[in-house]
This record gives structure tokens, C-alpha cells and sequence, in this order.
């Protein structure tokens, strides 16, 4: 056998090798990719479904977090402190979802189906209270978003209860 068509066929063998290793790696990176997205859609939905059913546990608790959103003067000590932590946990979640949203981990769809719920939050009389006592425990570009907006971006801030 000659040496040159050794080689040439070794050549040809591991360039076919490298292509099939290279193709297969990225059908794997694009898999992986796809269920990342999931993921963090799936954990996004839950962490904010979460929230709801928190503040949804108990009468007492879903009044306090209603009366706090709409008149936090209307709340005693106790009670503004027990809305105050519940409106940090809730942005905490939306901070993450925003987060994700900024870096890509999660689509236009999903952002813009919860960034009204966020805005209409973030302009209630109740949040702009504690807001003020605790916005620089938020990140700097969540701040940022969220001061720039104003409630007439919120759709049919009429129709919602809370």
C-alpha cells in the first residue's frame, strides 16, 4: 500500500470524524439551549404562581396585601410590615423574570405578558410607599426600568382588582 494513500485516506477519515463531532455537538448545544429556555420559563411561571397562591393563602394575608396596594395608611404597623415583605418577595420574583428577560433566557412573549402585571404593581399607591424605603435592594437596571415607566403604560389599569 502506498504511504501518500495512507495518509490521504486518514486524512479524509478524520476531517469526516471532526464534521460529525462538530454537528453533533451542536445538535447537543442546541437541545441544551432549548431546554434551558424551558427551564427558566417553567421556573419563572411557577415562582410567580407561587407568589399568587401566597398572597391568596389566607383571607387576612390576601386583605393586607389589598389594602397595603391601595391605602397603606389604612394598615397598622404590624400589617404594613407583613404587605411590605410580601411586595418584596413579589418584585424580587418580577427583578428575576426581568433579569432573565435581559438576558435572553426568556422571549418577548413571555416578558410582555408579565411586564403589564409589574407596571400595574409598581404603580399602585401601597408600593410606591415601601419603593421609596426599599429600592436600593433591587438591582440598578431593574430601578432604572421600573422609574422610568408611568401608569398610563399599564393596559386597563381600570379593570383590574386587587
Amino acid at each position: 500500500m502506498n504511504w501518500e494513500i495512507a495518509q490521504t485516506t486518514s486524512s479524509i477519515i478524520g476531517t469526516i470524524a471532526v464534521t460529525l463531532t462538530v454537528v453533533y455537538l451542536a445538535i447537543q448545544v442546541k437541545r441544551n439551549t432549548k431546554a434551558t429556555y424551558s427551564q427558566t420559563y417553567q421556573f419563572a411561571t411557577q415562582a410567580l404562581g407561587d407568589m399568587a397562591a401566597n398572597i391568596g393563602e389566607t383571607k387576612e394575608k390576601a386583605k393586607v396585601f389589598s389594602v397595603g396596594m391601595a391605602e397603606p395608611s389604612s394598615l397598622d404597623k404590624d400589617e404594613y410590615l407583613q404587605f411590605a415583605y410580601l411586595g418584596i418577595s413579589l418584585f424580587r420574583r418580577y427583578e428575576n423574570v426581568f433579569f432573565q428577560y435581559q438576558t435572553g433566557m426568556i422571549d418577548d412573549d413571555f416578558w410582555f405578558g408579565h411586564k403589564d402585571n409589574l407596571l400595574w404593581f409598581f404603580h399602585r399607591p401601597g408600593t410606591q410607599v415601601w419603593w421609596k424605603e426599599r429600592r436600593l435592594g433591587f438591582s440598578r437596571s431593574f430601578r432604572e426600568f421600573l422609574e422610568s415607566t408611568t401608569p398610563e403604560e399599564v393596559t386597563a389599569p381600570k379593570a383590574r382588582q386587587v
